[in-house]
């Protein structure tokens, strides 16, 4: 691979992700980007990294901070169809969004955001998605001291505070049906033992041993919850857990 090979390539891509910065977070985004088969191509500050890229076969291009413009046009920002945000510097993802917005108003912004106090600012740069991954995991550590449940956490907007639990059903208990079990916990859908997902199961249908219950709760209802489902005999409740 060579610059003037991945020029070629980036001139043809319609509907590709552009990924800002490859350090920790940008390569997991790139691992992933190809395992759903997306085009893509990674614009990094350090163009030192750029050999080593391509070795790995990842297109990639240089974006010094004084042509982060110019360096979003070749990557085809005006055809991409979203692009992440994955630098160091909150100040570099809040600019680079700025400039792809102006190239691309309808082109879907992602960062991320090392600082919490700057997530108003991200959103007001255009940023469509905004996450927070210290906090977030901040949040997931200290909550699965709380339940071995939690799965997702929510940190933003009005499902702050609030968080998804997965259950699986115990193993002795008795088929219970969907609407009795709503009237216990806000159970939001169900994975039967067979991989079905059933996003709003008929009241009638019978959560039984096999499958998973995820719940959408709140922080200060989370353990009652649990305790409510145990009773109900649909999970076994460890109070050492809590």
């Amino acid at each position: 691979m060579s610059e003037e090979l991945v020029a070629n390539m980036v001139s043809k891509m319609q509907n590709h992700v552009i990924v800002m910065g490859y350090k920790y977070l940008g390569l997991y985004v790139v691992e992933r980007l190809k395992e759903l088969g997306l085009e893509y191509v990674v614009l990094v500050r350090d163009e030192s990294q750029i050999p080593a890229l391509y070795k790995e076969g990842i297109p990639a291009m240089g974006s010094p901070s004084a042509r982060s413009y110019q360096a979003l046009v070749r990557a085809g920002a005006a055809r991409a169809a979203a692009i992440i945000c994955t630098f160091d510097d909150d100040g570099d993802n809040l600019l680079t969004i700025l400039n792809a917005k102006k190239i691309n108003p309808k082109i879907r912004a992602i960062t991320v955001v090392n600082d919490d106090e700057l997530h108003e600012a991200a959103v007001a740069s255009g940023a469509d998605v905004v996450v927070a991954p210290f906090e977030l995991a901040g949040q997931i550590l200290a909550m699965s001291t709380v339940s071995r449940g939690v799965s997702a956490v929510f940190v933003k907007g009005s499902m702050k505070d609030r968080f998804i639990a997965e259950f699986p059903v115990n193993g002795q208990s008795v088929p219970v049906g969907f609407g009795e079990l709503c009237k216990e916990a806000p159970v939001i859908m169900v994975l039967t033992g067979n991989g079905e997902l059933l996003a709003n199961p008929p009241d009638e249908y019978r959560v039984t041993t096999g499958d998973i219950i995820y719940v959408l709760t709140e922080r200060s209802e989370l353990v009652e919850v649990e305790r409510r489902l145990s009773k109900l005999g649909v999970i076994s409740f460890d109070t050492d857990a809590s």
